[in-house]
């Protein structure tokens, strides 16, 4: 996903434009501060580093210039009614599918690092994700303690071009889809344990099974009326296709699973 080509300092600004005279001066006293925390945010994240930005979360020290930042999200950038409110709504369509789950739509901004945490992030455009509400639940206030509990961030962790989240076939009746992380033997071990941190944080073995049954509902109806022997092209065919635009769709990867199945090459399928 594109990196929102926004500053920092100009959020910032624009977020505390319509406060208070003494609150402003406390909140541009902080500004180098949440430049500097920007930068360094952006910097750790390129390198999958987020988890050694913990002195971030001691400053600024002082409860009410945290509130005061943490307000600066809740209050202003998020405020219908706040002029910073035409940011939000620039990073929120930035995706129309939530690039945490990729399957639910988008319907708020998540925090990479959690702004009760990190107030000096509360408003730093890297560090807001568009997102459906429930992986935003999900991850709530979830801080990185080491560098394989990092969940993915959109804006700098590219793992499209290979294969990774693969089904199984559970030759029952009626048959069921279970997904899992193969991380390519091209990975380190990083990566590796963070794709699947992620893929347990937000619960996606159980969302996307969830959505194969739903699938799976309808396929039955098609295969019944599809002769046993073009079952397995027909099926191919459909994972080929869906492989082709995104390889790690759950999908896709249903139906290479159900390609690769003798289940369903003996025509078991269509017979449920």
């Amino acid at each position: 996903m594109q990196a929102p080509d926004l500053s920092a300092r100009e959020v910032y600004a624009l977020c505390i434009s319509k406060t208070l005279p003494k609150v402003k001066a406390r909140l541009r006293a902080l500004a180098e501060d949440v430049v500097n925390a920007a930068d360094e945010f952006e910097s750790a994240a390129s390198t999958a580093n987020l988890h050694t930005l913990a002195e971030l979360k001691t400053n600024p020290s002082d409860e009410t210039d945290r509130t005061q930042l943490t307000k600066n999200y809740t209050q202003r950038l998020a405020n219908k009614d706040h002029p910073a409110r035409e940011i939000y709504d620039e990073l929120k369509i930035a995706g129309r599918l939530c690039p945490l789950c990729a399957h639910r739509d988008v319907e708020t901004l998540d925090h990479q690092l959690p702004k009760s945490l990190y107030p000096l992030l509360a408003v730093a455009p890297s560090n807001l994700v568009p997102a459906c509400r429930s992986c935003n639940t999900l991850k709530s206030d979830a801080d990185p303690k080491g560098a394989h509990d990092q969940t993915l961030h959109p804006y700098f962790d590219d793992i499209s071009k290979e294969q990774w989240l693969f089904a199984r076939v559970h030759e029952v009746a009626p048959a069921c889809v279970s997904f899992h992380v193969k991380p390519p033997s091209s990975w380190d071990e990083v990566l590796a344990a963070r794709v699947r941190w992620h893929f347990q944080m937000f619960g996606l073995a159980e969302l996307y099974g969830n959505q194969a049954s739903r699938a799976m509902t309808s396929l039955r109806y098609v295969l019944k009326r599809k002769a046993p022997s073009t079952i397995p092209a027909y099926l191919k065919d459909e994972a080929d296709g869906g492989a082709d635009e995104d390889p790690n769709s759950w999908k896709a990867v249903m139906f290479q699973a159900l390609a690769g199945s003798s289940w369903y090459i003996n025509g078991g399928f269509a017979l449920e």
